[in-house]
Order: structure tokens, then sequence, then C-alpha cells
């Protein structure tokens, strides 16, 4: 029983260790691509202030692009190290299995 309690606890320290990175990533992430944006001054005029907001869509539209990029970058950076550590693990068993069989 003993055994089994410190098995429990070694994976839920990975699990806990692999959540904090995902997180870690993803807040680095977005926090490094983040921008300072701001709005331009719309003037009186229909046409103008219909080319100002076709310009506001258009730029925020490439902000939201180039910032989400990083993040799915971070994101599937981070599912790949969980995924190794996995790995790892089910090839630690496999092989103290054997040794110790």
């Amino acid at each position: 029983m003993k055994e089994k309690l410190r098995t429990m606890l070694k994976k839920g320290k990975v699990l806990a260790a692999a959540a904090l990175i995902a997180a870690s990533s993803a807040v680095c992430s977005v926090a490094a691509s983040a921008e300072d944006v701001s709005a331009p001054a719309v003037s009186g005029n229909m046409e103008s202030m219909m080319t100002d907001a076709g310009e506001q869509i258009s730029g925020q539209f490439n902000s939201l692009v180039s910032t989400a990029i990083p993040v799915i970058i971070g994101i599937m950076g981070s599912g790949l190290v969980i995924f190794g550590i996995f790995a790892l693990i089910k090839l630690a068993k496999k092989i103290f299995g054997k040794v110790a069989g």
C-alpha cells in the first residue's frame, strides 16, 4: 500500500510539473507577443470613418494572428514535452519491469 501511494505521489508531481510548464509557456508567449495598440482619431465624414474602421479591423486582425501564432506554438511545444515525459515514464516502466522480472 505504501508503495502504491508513493507511485501515485510521483505521478502527481510529474503531472503538476507538466501542467505548470504548459501554463508558464503559454503565459510567456502571450506576454512576449502583446503589443500596445492605440486607436486612431476618427474624422467627421462617413467615408473617412469607414476607411478608418477598415484599417482598424485589418490592424486588429493582423495583431490577433501575430499574437495567436506564438501562443499556439508554445502550447504545441508544451504538449510535446508532456508527451515526451509520459513516453519516458512508459519506457522506464518497461525497462525496469524486464530488469526486475
